[in-house]
């Protein structure tokens, strides 16, 4: 089995310009825990999540919220290194390399593109 086979398509991707709130009201109406930063021409440039938010306000931890910089975007946060998997990437590597890396979720990709995304819930559906 590979990752085309198990990836969930059309991830909903965001712009490195957006608003830190406008990605917070995003991820809960999508009921995700992150998504993957695009360029205009579509090219991955990073990953953001709900992880990121709280370590960016972590590290404003003397500044209230209401008081955050309105000016904050997706790309001030975002993480550019992203664990990505090729279409035809196995499984069990899949399930390796997040295990290594104590990751909840891989991209796929292919020519820089996003294709899908592998996230640790869809290994533990195959194992169920």
């Amino acid at each position: 089995m590979r990752a085309a086979d198990i990836m969930q398509e059309g991830v909903v991707a965001v712009s490195p310009e957006l608003g830190l709130r406008e990605f917070e009201t995003l991820l809960t109406a999508e009921d995700i825990s992150g998504a993957p930063v695009t360029g205009h021409d579509g090219k991955l440039l990073g990953i953001a999540s709900k992880t990121d938010i709280v370590r960016v306000l972590s590290e404003q931890v003397s500044e209230r919220y209401e008081a955050f910089d309105d000016d904050l975007r997706v790309e001030d946060f975002m993480t550019p290194d992203v664990v990505t998997v090729g279409p035809d990437e196995n499984v069990k590597s899949i399930a390796r390399r997040m295990i290594d890396g104590q990751l909840h979720r891989v991209l796929v990709t292919e020519g820089g593109e996003v294709l899908g995304i592998v996230t640790a819930f869809d290994l533990l559906k195959l194992v169920y």
